[in-house]
């Protein structure tokens, strides 16, 4: 093994897992959200809808990327037909192509990563403490890319491992830094979550993408030998999957704050009014206190204050007479 193997291997199981979380995500919102079961209300539509949107737009950019014709585009639809509800939906023509079908049908994943890399970039340069932090993932993409031009560095392949460990610990502590009394906060897990819901696969993408992902995962399978053998070979695709391995990083950093936030929204969900707002009001008073006495650092205020939510609402299932 050596470095650029461990960077190839990452980039690779990375892809699989962000978009497997996107879809257990979508179907766990089924099982523990009763909005997603009213599609139309004001609250599906502030939950689902914006992922729904996002998810089938992304299907529309990539029959726009691969030239396929557009029959009908509905980024945001309910509807029912016979037992079915249906939502957002692009009709298109079928391209013959394994390979633009697999690009359209793909097309939400790749869209998702980009906005959650453009997010968790972003939010950083609103926390004081931490500006940086932008501008820490581009060093560290230019160290994985050049880390071939050391032989002593190639020759670890833990060395980008702990690299990219560091950075995802950064970019925690640094969202951690914004603490739940910034309304950024809050704005930043919703937005993880939605975009986690737009990277959920249908079964008809999954079908769809199933021919092309053979291609990809054949692909990646040849270039996992050539990157055991030949690292040095990896100077043919400047900097590829060492990209993909930082974007999927990052896009698993935003899927556990997407999954906290989703969390947080169903089990408040499962209390009755008004006990369902007693969690996230004790915390955000929790979270004022903190910082006007200027207790521990900003990041530490806001483990604390996680905590403290859990600490109210895991009680408050318990008692049968609050629950829904």
């Amino acid at each position: 093994m050596n470095g650029y193997f461990s960077i190839v291997i990452l980039g690779i199981v990375l892809f699989y897992v962000v978009w497997f979380l996107g879809w257990l995500l979508e179907r766990l919102a089924h099982l523990n959200l009763q909005t997603t079961h009213d599609p139309g209300s004001r609250a599906w539509y502030a939950l689902v809808g914006p992922g729904v949107a996002l998810h089938e737009s992304s299907h529309a950019l990539g029959c726009i990327f691969t030239r396929s014709e557009i029959v009908e585009f509905k980024p945001i639809n309910v509807s029912v037909e016979g037992d079915q509800v249906v939502l957002g939906y692009v009709k298109y023509r079928n391209p013959k192509s394994t390979i633009k079908r697999a690009v359209i049908n793909l097309a939400p994943v790749a869209v998702s990563l980009t906005l959650l890399t453009f997010f968790a970039l972003g939010i950083t340069y609103l926390v004081p403490s931490s500006p940086g932090i932008g501008g820490q993932a581009l060093d560290l993409l230019d160290e994985l890319i050049w880390l071939k031009a050391n032989p002593t560095l190639l020759a670890d392949p833990i060395y980008p491992l702990g690299l990219i460990g560091d950075f995802v610990y950064s970019f925690f502590y640094t969202f951690a830094g914004l603490t739940v009394v910034n309304p950024l906060f809050w704005i930043v897990a919703f937005l993880a979550m939605t975009i986690m819901f737009s990277n959920a696969p249908s079964d008809v993408d999954i079908i769809n993408a199933r021919d092309g992902l053979k291609y990809i995962m054949v692909f990646n399978i040849i270039w996992l030998g050539v990157a055991f053998f030949i690292p040095q070979a990896g100077w043919l695709l400047f900097g590829l999957y060492e990209l993909l391995a930082v974007m999927f990083a990052l896009g698993l950093v935003f899927a556990g704050i997407g999954y906290g936030f989703f969390i947080m929204i169903s089990s408040m969900a499962k209390l009755k009014t008004p006990f369902n707002i007693f969690p996230i009001l004790i915390t955000l008073i929790g979270g004022v206190l903190m910082w006007y006495f200027g207790f521990g650092t900003a990041a530490f205020q806001t483990v604390v204050c996680i905590g403290i939510f859990m600490a109210v609402v895991i009680p408050l299932l318990f008692v049968k007479q609050l629950r829904r």
